[in-house]
């Protein structure tokens, strides 16, 4: 096995119990999308601007229809994202070994991607 695909194996498994010991100690208190102010909702804003690209995509097919859809779908999710309240239920010290696995995971992934590829001798 080559250096560069057992980072990556490492890398991945440590992100993955990182992110499996997170959220097996978090819990959710409500969700929903991200609310700038008291009324105003930007899942709405999004959800219309997204239904209207989609109409516009089928109706003209321009290319910047098409670079819009990812960047506004990604937009829903993020709003979805920071619209949800997580409460964790452990201790500091809990927080930092599901933390610091997950670190370095991400550490020998982006050091697994930017090693030269290996040259094989056939």
């Amino acid at each position: 096995m080559k250096k560069r695909d057992t980072l990556l194996l490492v890398g991945a498994a440590l992100i993955v119990f990182g992110l499996f010991m997170f959220f097996k100690t978090t819990r959710i208190s409500s969700w929903g999308v991200y609310r700038v102010g008291r009324n105003i909702s930007t899942g709405g804003i999004l959800i219309a601007l997204t239904l209207f690209d989609l109409v516009l995509l089928v109706a003209t097919r321009h290319k910047a229809t098409k670079i819009l859809l990812p960047i506004l779908i990604s937009m829903i999710v993020l709003s979805i994202i920071m619209g949800t309240q997580l409460y964790y239920h452990g201790t500091l010290l809990d927080l930092f070994l599901i933390l610091v696995p997950a670190a370095v995971g991400a550490g020998l992934l982006l050091r697994a991607l930017l090693l030269k590829p290996e040259k094989t001798n056939e």
